[in-house]
C-alpha cells in the first residue's frame, strides 16, 4: 500500500482529499461553483426529477467527503460521501449520498475512480467500511456496486415501513 497523500505532503491529519490525476480524468475537492453546477445539471444527468437528492448540506457541512471528476476542465462526474460521527459501540463508516456521472462519460471508469479517491479518504480518517443505499430494483446501481466489491443485501423496512432499500457494504482494508 502506498503512503496516504496527506502524509506525503507532511500533514499528520487529512484536510481534503488531493487531486487525483491518472490519465486525462482528475478527481479533487469539490468547490461551491462546482456544487451549483451540479444541482442545476443533476436533473439531466439522470434523467428525470432528481435534483433535491443533491441536498446543500452535502457540500455545506459535510463537503470534505465531495469530490468531482474533471476530464478537459469540464466537470464529467461527482460524489456527495461523508464519514460518520465517532461513536464507540459502532464501526466508523465512509458513507456514499450520491454519485452522478454525465451520460457521455457512463461506464468509463469515472465512477470507480471517484469511489477509489472517497476510499483513501476514508481510510486516513480511520474508516473501516464503506456504505451506501439505492432502491430496490435499481439494477444499474447492484451491478456497479458489486462490481466495485460491495455485498448487496436487500432490507426490508430500512426507509421505514414498507420501504425496502439495497444496501451495500465493503470492508476497506
Amino acid at each position: 500500500m502506498s503512503i496516504p497523500w496527506w502524509r506525503a505532503r507532511g500533514s499528520s491529519t487529512p484536510e481534503a482529499p488531493p487531486r487525483d490525476e491518472i490519465g486525462d480524468l482528475i478527481i479533487r475537492p469539490m468547490t461551491k461553483a462546482d456544487y451549483g453546477f451540479l444541482a442545476s445539471v443533476l436533473d439531466r444527468w439522470w434523467g428525470g426529477p432528481s435534483g433535491q437528492r443533491a441536498e446543500p448540506l452535502f457540500y455545506y457541512e459535510l463537503g470534505s467527503g465531495a469530490l468531482v471528476a474533471e476530464r478537459e476542465d469540464a466537470v464529467v462526474g461527482f460524489l456527495f460521501g461523508f464519514v460518520t460521527p465517532d461513536e464507540p459501540s459502532k464501526e466508523k463508516t465512509g458513507y456514499v449520498h450520491l454519485v452522478g456521472i454525465h451520460p457521455d462519460q457512463r461506464r468509463k471508469g469515472v465512477g470507480q475512480r471517484l469511489y477509489d479517491s472517497f476510499s483513501e479518504l476514508c481510510r486516513a480518517r480511520g474508516v473501516t467500511r464503506l456504505k451506501a443505499i439505492a432502491a430496490v430494483g435499481d439494477e444499474g446501481a447492484v451491478r456497479f456496486h458489486v462490481a466495485l466489491g460491495f455485498d448487496a443485501e436487500e432490507v426490508a423496512g430500512y426507509a421505514g415501513p414498507g420501504r425496502s432499500r439495497m444496501v451495500f457494504t465493503r470492508a476497506l482494508e
